[in-house]
């Protein structure tokens, strides 16, 4: 009885056991609505492929300069008279902001200027038609200018002067004859002379008239003589006489013109002439070639006189505002002009903003392409820009490797200042209607670099997926191949999925 019961208890132990086997060995699935709900508990995320547009962008801040930043000097020294201006003060190219100084300056520039003004005149009158009554002056000086020439070639010996000399001469032969004869009374004591002796043959004149004339020159002359010596001296000074008469008669006859007032009344005939000819005939050439080149050299002073004029001025070479003045009137400008200059003048119109791009990124940049800037300071609006200069030549701090950018604002009214905080992306690339995934549903095989996916089955199980990727953002990928628009992309916890069972059939416990 014993041994009946032993038996019993270890076949019905046995059976416990092989039913505990049979246990193991069976999994009973729970119904399908079961299952879809326990598969959603363990799904972490998921999305629907589907197509839009792709952006890839690069981003980096900067701060807000001016594309254009001058410093204004004087170029002459001196002391400054007026400021026009003052700092935050909006000018316009061309405007003064500030002179020294400047009267004598002025007053070359006056004087310049009123020389060019009577060159100008000088050239309209050698080139204007002659008017008539400037005809009748030209002819009247020419006129004139033949009639100095005539009196100056009158200024010769005429016939009177030539008689006068013959008449001096013979006066003085006279006196020589008388002296003669005053000697020869001298030497006899009486005048013994007879008149009848000297009356040519052929003239009938009567004794009583000769012997009138005897009488009267005997008593003219002196009965009693001169001392020998006086006569003698009286005699020579006689003959001297004769001589320098004789000499003043042949100097007369034979004296010419005066040769330097012929010449000059030469030339101011043909001077006359010359002026009367160019108003009928016009300027030549030559003179017009002169005119020209009076008012050419005039025109050069006022230059120079201006030039000197603008260098005591600070202009504005362009529109902008005025970021600083460091002047003061009535004192020179200060002398120290890189880190104080007088005046610095800053362009508002052209805004730009230098970022610094990794050297992973700065391949994809390029000059032309658009940038969205957005600013701290202007939390709902986005500026564009463009990007207008890559630097070649890197930035590099200790292990740190950037590459300089320059981006051009476009203008807006948006109230962009100087100094503000922007935030710069450059899109690199840009595509429209592909096919595209979230990146933190994609998974990277660190090994082969090669990219998957889970998706979800029309059966409701999880597969792997390889798929091959395009253009790539910070956020988003574009799929090239391996999913179709509508899949389903789901993310699951890590360690919950096994892709090699997945593969075999067998469900995760």
């Amino acid at each position: 009885m014993k041994v009946i019961r032993r038996l019993l208890f270890y076949v019905i132990l046995l059976a416990g056991a092989g039913l505990l086997f049979l246990g193991a060995r069976t999994f009973v699935f729970p119904p399908p609505d079961v299952q879809e709900d326990a598969a959603d508990s363990r799904i972490v995320d998921e999305t629907i492929v589907q197509r839009e547009p792709l952006r890839v962008t690069v981003g980096a801040t900067g701060l807000v300069q001016p594309a254009r930043q001058l410093p204004l000097v004087f170029e002459l020294p001196g002391t400054v008279s007026d400021i026009m201006f003052s700092e935050g003060d909006s000018v316009r190219a061309g405007d003064i902001i500030a002179t020294l100084d400047t009267a004598e300056l002025e007053t070359a520039l006056q004087t310049a200027l009123l020389a060019l003004q009577s060159q100008q005149i000088t050239y309209d009158a050698l080139t204007a038609p002659p008017r008539p009554e400037d005809i009748a002056v030209a002819q009247a000086a020419v006129d004139g200018a033949r009639a100095a020439l005539n009196a100056a070639y009158s200024t010769g010996t005429t016939t009177q002067q030539i008689d006068i000399a013959s008449l001096q001469t013979e006066l003085a032969r006279n006196r020589l004859w008388q002296a003669q004869l005053q000697r020869d009374i001298s030497a006899s004591g009486t005048f013994g002379v007879d008149l009848s002796s000297l009356v040519p043959e052929g003239v009938d004149i009567s004794q009583d008239i000769i012997d009138q004339a005897n009488a009267a020159l005997a008593g003219v002359l002196p009965q009693t003589g001169f001392g020998g010596t006086s006569a003698t001296a009286g005699l020579n000074q006689a003959e001297f006489g004769v001589q320098i008469a004789e000499s003043q008669a042949n100097a007369t006859a034979n004296r010419a013109p005066n040769i330097g007032s012929v010449a000059q009344a030469q030339a101011a005939l043909r001077t006359a002439q010359a002026s009367l000819d160019r108003l009928l005939n016009g300027p030549n050439d030559i003179d017009i070639q002169m005119a020209v080149l009076g008012i050419q050299q005039a025109q050069v002073g006022v230059e120079q006189a201006q030039a000197a004029l603008n260098r005591a001025r600070i202009v504005a070479p362009f529109d902008g505002v005025i970021a600083q003045i460091n002047l003061t009137e009535g004192e020179p400008p200060p002398s120290d002009l890189l880190s104080n200059p007088p005046v610095l003048l800053v362009d508002s119109t052209r805004l730009l903003i230098d970022v610094s791009v990794d050297e992973t990124d700065i391949v994809d940049l390029q000059v032309g392409q658009p940038v969205e800037l957005r600013f701290d300071a202007l939390p709902d609006q986005t500026i564009s820009g463009q990007v207008t200069r890559v630097n070649p030549v890197p930035l590099v701090v200790g292990s740190l490797v950037t590459y300089p950018v320059r981006v051009t604002l476009e203008s807006t009214d948006a109230g962009v200042r100087l100094g503000m905080t922007a935030t710069a992306t450059v899109v690199v690339d840009e595509l429209e209607d592909v096919l595209v995934l979230p990146n933190r549903f994609i998974r990277i095989d660190r090994a082969t670099q090669d990219a998957f996916v889970t998706i979800e089955d029309a059966n409701g199980a999880f597969q792997e997926v390889p798929i091959t990727l395009g253009l790539r953002n910070e956020t988003t990928s574009q799929i090239a191949e391996g999913l179709e628009e509508g899949d389903r992309v789901v993310l699951l916890p890590r360690g919950t999925f096994d892709p090699i069972a997945n593969q075999t059939g067998q469900q995760p416990r």
